[in-house]
């Protein structure tokens, strides 16, 4: 069974322009990701492009696993797939008006790989408090290597 070996919780809130995540230095590269056939995600060297446009906040976690991590069977949608790294080191975008931001960022422990992602994304609510009336979306991002 994998385990996990760090994680770090950005506690910045994102509003809501989050372009993606992007190796550190490397933020232009969201802007030449195509997302997949729903429109939520895509991959490209150095960065995942997350389109949370609908979200008027986001949280972000971030896992470093030593293997597959356990599905999470509770989140409102999920995607896996493949991303290659260049710096080892991530961090969430947002862009709005020519002014870029950035989070906090989260050191995977090596340059120059190809690491597999779990990206998961839950959108809070409560009762009659429905997710489009909070607007406020977690989302867990797990990476590991393939030995």
């Amino acid at each position: 069974m994998a385990n996990i070996i760090t994680e770090l919780l950005d506690r910045r809130e994102i509003p809501n322009y989050l372009s993606g995540v992007a190796a550190v230095g490397k933020d232009w590269v969201l802007n030449e990701i195509p997302t997949d056939a729903e429109g939520w995600i895509g991959t490209g060297d150095d960065g995942i492009a997350i389109d949370e446009i609908n979200s008027e906040r986001c949280l972000i976690k971030y896992e470093l696993w030593d293997g597959p991590p356990p599905a999470l069977d509770t989140w409102d949608r999920t995607w896996s797939g493949s991303v290659h790294l260049t710096s080892g080191k991530i961090e969430a975008v947002d862009q709005h008006s020519g002014s870029v931001s950035y989070g906090a960022e989260f050191d995977l422990g090596r340059e120059n790989s190809t690491w597999q992602v779990r990206v998961h994304r839950k959108a809070l609510g409560h009762e009659e408090f429905t997710p489009n009336i909070i607007g406020f979306t977690l989302l867990k991002l797990q990476f590991w290597l393939d030995h």
